[in-house]
């Protein structure tokens, strides 16, 4: 009856979750021994939903696969390479700037200490004088601990080696990766289609879309919005006149990359650097910018440019990041946004298809927002068919509301 029936498919699913959790576990594992390929490989694949669009464009308009994908790398190099000199002038400088200022800057956080703990009757120079540092140093516990330090140092220095190699090899093979993967992408969704059961290619087209059009949303709106959460830092730190500006701008764009870090460490640096200089309004002035820009960023700016997104709370986010630094550092926290909106639309999809019994575009709009474009951007969506990254020849009849099976 329709009891066992539901009761029947609530055993899959849960036994489909339990699987691919043992799955995921494996892979980890799996992938902790081969970790090396995977930071490259998820540069690469960054890569390739950052370019495809203009890959896709190119070759609408007469030109080969392999010279858009050419023609894509170059222009985005030109890109940097006219960032990089129109910046470099003065982020030199500031540097230059900064290495001279760092014994005033020293002095001006030790004069901050001294005063913090002064309030406290302590005496800072008694802790940080010579004649303290070399009664710390004569102490056998310290030295103990400072031999043990020593020793450790050569797993410190492992750790150093591996990262300076792992930055090599995302410099060297990740563009490489990311040509052929774009170069060979049609030829890639063809075989995966045969792979998958013809009962099923229906839906495994409908819903990879769906998630490679949320996943290419976010990588490409994230570069998007952390240049110009990078540029209007900057210009806010300029216009109140704190030192370093530019650097202070850089590193908020950079730190944009993950949620909710950019303008709350911009904003806590420049607060410091301000109180370091003497000039505590500044530093309110930084905070009240740096507060506006967040949200500026939260409310018009991302909604507009990340125009598919996956609806994801706030905690949901922190305990993505949380978890991905955890299990997998640099990338983990890099890749956990998106990582977590494929998955939720993955299960979000199978629960409600399987479980509710909704139709696929009902679990499609209570999973993803899709704010519509200007009407401009609308026309020219339409004349390049932007929506269709991984659609097919072969399924160009699949209807806007897919028949399912019963």
């Amino acid at each position: 009856g329709v009891p066992t029936d539901r009761l029947r498919r609530v055993a899959l699913v849960v036994w489909t979750a339990v699987g691919m959790a043992v799955l995921a576990f494996v892979l980890i594992r799996v992938a902790g021994a081969v970790r090396v390929i995977w930071l490259p490989m998820a540069f690469a694949f960054g890569l390739v939903l950052l370019l495809e669009p203009s890959v896709r464009w190119l070759e609408q308009r007469g030109v080969h696969r392999i010279v858009a994908t050419f023609a894509s790398f170059l222009g985005l190099i030109a890109f940097l390479v006219a960032v990089s000199a129109i910046v470099y002038p003065t982020v030199q400088r500031q540097i230059t700037e900064f290495a001279q200022q760092l014994p005033e800057l020293y002095q001006g956080v030790r004069d901050w200490l001294g005063e913090v703990v002064g309030r406290f009757g302590w005496d800072l120079d008694g802790f940080l004088g010579e004649g303290a540092l070399e009664e710390w140093l004569n102490d056998p516990a310290n030295q103990e601990t400072i031999r043990n330090l020593l020793i450790g140092f050569g797993s410190g220095a492992g750790l150093l080696i591996r990262g300076v190699t792992e930055a090599v090899v995302i410099a060297l093979l990740a563009p490489v990766l990311a040509i052929y993967l774009l170069i060979d992408l049609p030829r890639f969704k063809v075989n995966a289609l045969n792979l998958t059961p013809q009962s099923h290619r229906d839906e495994v087209v409908y819903v990879g879309r769906d998630v490679a059009r949320a996943m290419g949303s976010f990588v490409r709106g994230q570069l998007l919005v952390a240049l110009i959460v990078g540029v209007a830092s900057s210009i806010g730190m300029w216009i109140i006149d704190l030192p370093f500006w530019l650097l202070f701008g850089i590193i908020s764009g950079l730190l944009n990359m993950i949620p909710f870090l950019g303008p709350v460490a911009g904003g806590a640096l420049a607060f410091i650097i301000s109180l370091l200089n003497s000039d505590p309004w500044q530093g309110v002035l930084a905070v009240a910018i740096y507060t506006g820009i967040q949200q500026i960023d939260n409310h018009v700016i991302t909604p507009l440019i990340q125009r598919t997104r996956v609806h994801l709370s706030p905690f949901a986010i922190v305990i993505a990041l949380v978890i991905g630094g955890s299990v997998a550092g640099l990338l983990g926290v890099l890749v956990a946004v998106p990582a977590t909106a494929a998955i939720r639309i993955i299960a979000g999809h199978l629960w409600r298809t399987r479980i509710l019994g909704q139709s696929w575009r009902e679990a499609s709009e209570a999973m993803i927002e899709v704010t519509p474009p200007p009407e401009r951007l609308a026309r020219l969506a339409r004349r390049t068919d932007q929506e269709k990254l991984f659609d097919t020849r072969e399924l160009d009849a699949i209807t806007e509301e897919p028949v399912e099976e019963s």
